[in-house]
């Protein structure tokens, strides 16, 4: 959290319900930021690693087997819910942006050995709060760069759930056609 420390407000020990945005004058972002990959990518890494370190028990070895219980989905949700004004700024009608927040979040799990569910879960999420546009997921999905680890096995993980979002998209359309 020390890269966003200038952008965004501080609580006492890290307390997430007290991060945000500055005020007027206590260190305001620069508009370059706003459409900067690596910012999003450096911004989406501190809170992904923040949540991961929040929701494991203490003495908690990383078991990319185990599904979390569900305290810690709970748990993990409340805390990407804080990040979401914050998220939301940065990411809000930026797609190629959100897709750069998408590849955080698929390193984040490679790093980690993929933890049973948590790039789903973290789909579901981010799509469900409307951090993350359609569009993106789909243009993730798409991409066939090599520039960032787990492809593969990020897309095996949500396959399902994007070809739900492909065809809920595809009905939607075609409502609206109607």
């Amino acid at each position: 959290m020390a890269n966003v420390t200038p952008i965004f407000k501080m609580g006492s020990r890290g307390d997430p319900s007290s991060y945000g945005p500055a005020k007027q004058g206590e260190g305001e972002t620069s508009p370059k930021l706003h459409v900067d990959k690596g910012f999003v990518n450096i911004l989406m890494t501190s809170f992904l690693q923040y949540i991961s370190r929040e929701v494991s028990l203490p003495n908690d070895e990383p078991d990319s087997s185990s599904a979390p219980s569900k305290e810690q989905l709970e748990q993990e949700k409340q805390l990407l819910l804080s990040f979401k004004p914050v998220m939301q700024k940065f990411l809000y009608d930026y797609v190629d942006l959100q897709g750069s927040a998408l590849y955080a979040l698929q390193v984040h799990c490679y790093n980690n050995n993929f933890p049973k569910g948590m790039l789903l879960h973290f789909f579901v999420h981010f799509y469900d709060m409307e951090i993350i546009e359609e569009e993106a997921f789909l243009a993730w999905k798409e991409d066939i760069s090599q520039e960032f680890p787990g492809k593969g096995k990020a897309l095996f993980q949500v396959n399902q759930w994007l070809t739900w979002l492909e065809t809920a998209e595809e009905e939607e359309s075609e409502e609206e056609a109607d």
